[in-house]
């Protein structure tokens, strides 16, 4: 299916129903990613207008306000919950085992656990 932005749950799941395994949701993700970083330079405008100084005082620092770690987080956490509504909406909510090998794909098909693409990673990788 190209492109799920603008289609509704109904229009998802009867598509799904009809054999659509495959929806793009770039521009959903894009938005996704950028909504949570709009969102938390919102939610902490008055910290992140210097390096020091803000409404807890004129010598507080901001440095866990724009450290890029956190609101790079906050875009990705966004991001990983519109991913996470996708696969719901698309049915595959589930059916991804977690990996246990450090280093490897955090999530892979069930089926490749037996081999298949992580047996192919191991080769590429030199395990």
């Amino acid at each position: 299916m190209h492109g799920g932005s603008g289609s509704t749950d109904a229009e998802i799941g009867e598509a799904v129903k009809n054999g659509v395994i495959k929806m793009n949701i770039d521009t959903d993700t894009q938005w996704a990613y950028w909504d949570g970083l709009r969102q938390f330079e919102a939610a902490n405008r008055d910290y992140l207008q210097g390096q020091i100084g803000n409404p807890d005082g004129d010598e507080k620092p901001n440095k866990k306000f724009y450290d890029p770690r956190v609101w790079i987080r906050k875009a990705e956490e966004s991001m990983i919950a519109r991913v996470s509504l996708a696969m719901e909406k698309l049915g595959s909510k589930g059916t991804y085992a977690k990996s246990t090998e450090p280093g490897y794909q955090q999530c892979v098909p069930a089926a490749a656990e037996s081999g298949g693409i992580m047996s192919s990673i191991k080769k590429l990788v030199g395990n």
